[in-house]
């Protein structure tokens, strides 16, 4: 990771996502924790790259390991283009998501950095309600990064 940086000075950090969908085609969020950045707003498992990682791919196994408890089985598309956008301290950096199969579906959230999980339909994402419970993505390019995993999974294009 720490040659990609060198490599792309205009970012100060990596972070990675994983779209991880269940047999029925529902695709998981979770909800960020109520004291951390962007609290209780919904986002897919993911976050930042550390040095030690070998490679994206390992970054998004281990953080999907780490937020969700579930195990990467193999990691496939890489959707859209890396998503720009600052932390709280000011720091830019570039979110690069893929589609990713996991193991098994059995969710077991970190409290630390998020409190709830859903698994949702392509039309329950579109409208940002699931069940009784309505969620606001984190970043309006969280949203449409979701719209087009589904469109991917579908076999459609945004």
């Amino acid at each position: 990771m720490r040659a990609y940086l060198d490599a792309h000075p205009e970012f100060e950090g990596i972070a990675v996502g994983a779209f991880v969908f269940n047999p029925d085609g529902k695709l998981l969020l979770v909800q960020r924790a109520a004291h951390d950045s962007l609290p209780l707003l919904w986002e897919i498992p993911g976050g930042a790259c550390d040095f030690e990682d070998e490679s994206l791919l390992h970054a998004v196994a281990r953080e999907l390991w780490e937020e969700s408890g579930l195990c990467t089985k193999s990691i496939d598309a890489l959707v859209g283009k890396g998503l720009v956008f600052f932390t709280r301290r000011g720091h830019r950096m570039c979110k690069y998501s893929f589609m990713t199969e996991v193991e098994g579906y059995d969710v077991e959230l970190d409290p630390n950095e998020h409190q709830a999980y859903l698994w949702v339909t392509e039309e329950e994402a579109r409208a940002g309600k699931c069940g009784d419970v309505e969620f606001k993505y984190t970043f309006k390019e969280q949203q449409l990064a979701v719209y087009e995993a589904f469109g991917l999974k579908n076999g459609k294009h945004e």
